[in-house]
């Protein structure tokens, strides 16, 4: 260390360090004393004279070998330096470790206090384990605007840049947030750019938080797993970030009388003033929460249910939803791996396969394997029972309406998930007495015996309830009569031989659910059988307009209509007060062989967030800066003034168009 480094160390009544347990899990402690009476220094070592409670009441042993790293904090002059060391040995006299690595940091963030550190030296810490979302914890939460995380390398071993590393993060009063799946969520500002906290976490995910109460003395201590969330669209969420961090707690504890108390705010950092706070709570949640995978259920073969629950029974439960609607999921290319910056998240829309109700413990969606799908072979061949992925709330328009009428729901394929949803919804409400049991005509394709998804059920509620009437149709069955279950017709389906069993057209209203051939087909058969076309409630993921039997160049984006090519900016947002860099910007030709402007945005690396990627869901939209741009087939979401939803646009002509990454 240099001559200033050491005089900094040896004045100072306080160290954050960054322990390692037996497990080799990095956790934030404190240790303190008299100003000038806790280290003694030298350009190669330091010895820390007093032994942190926390490591004694956490159990940590700090053996010759140990990784540590330190981080002295002067916050009444807002100077702090970064340390790592390997303990040398750990006796009688204090914690004598070798030093690896010392280096400054900016003053940035740091709230300037006035601590009596000497006061604190007899006091005795006492633990005890709370919930994340206890009232305690959001009360410390809410007032905190300092923190240290302790992370850690890969590997702990004699190289010097391998190691533990404890880092000061401040903000906001608020600014550690705590989201309604129990998780907790801080923005990376901008900072030094050495990312030894970011870098450690995308090798190794195991962290450790202090918080603390400066006025009362008690922190909350935590483990948890964090993951770096590098989307450009979420960090604009909060002004000043660059990135958001989230960490899902494993443990937290209490800790009373962790530090003096009755310290004195006196400022907070000036660099508050280029950061903002974290949304308001709207009443219905916006960003993504965590679940876990509870079960996994084979419903045909190819169609597995998955059940989807909060990280504890302290969440706020599952969000209420409609039958029809649908839960987006954020995989990881690896479920068992959280997402990295080298990574795009995948990102796909599956309808809820079962009704909402109050006792609902979890979210279920059935999904059909595709061989060549990227989501779906994710799900069924990678992830486990136990594995966490990220959601959005559910949404959708295609619902159940109120009943006065007979309904046919009419379905092909995995089509059938939003099906059952829909009829377990009616049949709770007809149980219920809310109302009138008109009749239910269910009519679904399945290609065989073994492709049939959900069979014992829908024969089940059929048994109980008079008014529900099946009519299954295999329309490829197996000669193997073991995979043979009951079906009603064989080959494809017609309505028109059904006319005798379907209720009447004209006064009934139907719901449509399948692949894009099924839909076109029955859709032209309903209509023929006069079903008035406000009677007809569908969700369509096809090319085009269901109207049409087949995809017309009036349904697609016609090359004739679209220019040869045209220049795309993509702009990152810039930090308040400066401007914006245009070696920071992506630019990208298109010409129409790349596509919509989010498959240009993607092939050019960058993650975008997409859900449905046919218009529907809204989720993909981002803030266009110049330039116009078509949507050739028109939208269900609303756009907003300014906005372009990046999944189905195009250019409209060859100038340049401006878009935000951040939205």
């Amino acid at each position: 260390m240099p001559d200033q480094h050491v005089a900094f160390f040896e004045s100072l009544p306080v160290l954050f360090m960054g322990v390692p347990d037996k497990q080799g899990w990095p956790w934030a402690i404190v240790a303190f004393d008299a100003p000038g009476e806790l280290c003694e220094v030298s350009p190669n070592e330091m010895v820390i004279r007093k032994t942190p409670p926390l490591a004694k009441l956490l159990d940590l042993e700090i053996d010759p070998g140990t990784k540590l790293g330190l981080l002295g904090l002067d916050m009444s002059s807002r100077r702090r330096n970064r340390l790592n060391g390997t303990v040398l040995s750990h006796d009688e006299r204090g914690l004598r470790l070798s030093v690896d690595q010392s280096f400054g940091n900016c003053p940035q963030y740091i709230q300037q206090r006035e601590v009596d550190w000497q006061s604190g030296t007899a006091l005795v810490p006492r633990s005890r384990r709370v919930a994340i979302t206890s009232s305690l914890s959001q009360r410390l939460l809410a007032q905190a605007d300092t923190f240290f995380i302790a992370t850690r390398a890969a590997d702990l071993d004699a190289a010097s840049h391998n190691g533990v590393d404890v880092s000061h993060r401040g903000g906001r009063p608020g600014f550690l947030h705590l989201n309604s799946d129990g998780s907790l969520s801080f923005p990376d500002f901008a900072g030094n750019r050495f990312f030894n906290t970011l870098g450690n976490i995308e090798q190794d995910e195991r962290v450790s938080l202090l918080i603390p109460d400066f006025t009362s003395g008690e922190v909350l201590v935590l483990k948890g797993r964090a993951r770096v969330d590098w989307n450009p669209q979420r960090a604009a969420l909060i002004e000043g970030a660059e990135r958001i961090v989230d960490v899902v707690p494993e443990q937290t504890l209490h800790v009373r009388d962790a530090l003096p108390a009755q310290a004195r705010l006196i400022e907070l950092s000036p660099s508050l003033a280029q950061t903002g706070e974290w949304p308001r709570p709207t009443a219905r949640p916006q960003g993504f929460r965590r679940l876990r995978v509870t079960r996994k259920i084979k419903e045909s073969a190819s169609i597995t249910s998955f059940y989807l629950a909060p990280l504890s029974s302290d969440d706020a439960g599952i969000a209420p939803y409609r039958a029809g609607q649908s839960l987006t999921l954020r995989l990881s290319s690896t479920p068992s791996q959280p997402l990295t910056s080298g990574s795009i998240p995948v990102m796909r829309s599956y309808s809820l396969s079962q009704s909402w109700h109050d006792e609902l413990a979890d979210y279920r969606v059935s999904v059909r394997r595709d061989p060549q799908g990227v989501a779906s072979r994710l799900l069924h061949d990678e992830l486990l029972v136990g594995d966490v992925i990220e959601t959005l709330p559910p949404t959708g328009d295609f619902t159940l309406q109120a009943a006065s009428a007979s309904i046919v729901l009419l379905s092909s394929g995995v089509g059938i998930t939003p099906m059952i949803a829909m009829l377990e919804e009616r049949i709770r409400q007809v149980t219920a007495g809310d109302t009138e049991p008109h009749e239910v005509f269910f009519v679904h394709v399945a290609r065989d015996g073994a492709e049939q998804a959900f069979a014992d059920q829908l024969a089940a509620w059929a048994r109980k309830h008079a008014w529900l009437h099946l009519h299954i149709a295999h329309s490829r069955p197996s000669a193997n009569p073991a995979a043979t279950t009951h079906h009603h017709s064989r080959g494809r389906l017609a309505l028109s031989p059904l006319m005798h069993w379907l209720p009447d057209m004209a006064h009934s209203h139907v719901y449509l659910c399948g692949s894009e051939g099924f839909m076109r087909a029955q859709y032209a058969a309903l209509m023929a059988l006069g079903l008035p076309r406000e009677h007809l409630h569908h969700e369509f993921f096809g090319r085009g307009s269901l109207e049409s039997e087949t995809p017309s160049a009036d349904d697609g984006p016609s090359r004739h209509a679209l220019p040869a090519h045209t220049e795309i900016t993509f702009m990152p947002r810039a930090r308040r007060g400066q401007p914006i860099q245009p070696t920071a910007a992506t630019v990208a030709d298109w010409v129409p062989q790349k596509g919509t402007l989010l498959e240009l945005a993607e092939q050019a690396g960058l993650a975008t967030l997409s859900s449905c990627r046919s218009g529907r869901c809204g989720s993909c939209a981002l803030r266009l800066m110049s330039g116009k741009v078509q949507y050739p087939v028109t939208p269900q979401a609303a756009i907003a003034q300014g906005e372009v939803l990046m999944c189905c646009a195009y250019p409209a002509n060859e100038d340049p168009i401006v878009i935000s990454v951040s939205g």
